[in-house]
């Protein structure tokens, strides 16, 4: 029995003296850190009752402008904010943010950030 035992302990100083051989650390090569992002512009698109648009503060046009308007902004743009006054009905709403996309999917700009925020003024 007490050979039994002298061997278990030899392996066991053998395993412990091995052990950080045998983990090898290995080095990772992590990617530079990235740049802080710039600003980015938001577009404010603001839907009034009489399906009139404007653009950041801009005088109002009808509707059915909005794409050849929104051509120019949504390039440098990082995200469209669609304001909707009280009053305006929902499937115009769902209208602007479908022209919003199809603009920039036109320009290659699908990651761009497109939000509703809804006024009860």
């Amino acid at each position: 029995m007490t050979p039994l035992i002298d061997v278990l302990l030899v392996l066991l100083i053998i395993f412990l003296v091995m052990m950080p051989i045998m983990l090898r650390s290995e080095t990772v090569a992590l990617p530079p850190s990235l740049p802080e992002p710039s600003e980015t512009v938001a577009v404010e698109l603001k839907l009034a009752a009489d399906f009139t648009v404007a653009l950041d503060d801009g005088p109002a046009f009808p509707g059915h402008e909005l794409a050849a308007q929104l051509r120019s902004k949504v390039g440098k743009a990082g995200a469209v904010f669609v304001d909707s006054a009280g009053g305006v009905p929902w499937d115009q709403v769902i209208s602007t943010i479908d022209t919003v996309r199809g603009v920039a999917n036109s320009l290659d700009r699908a990651d761009l950030t497109v939000a509703v925020r809804l006024h009860n003024d």
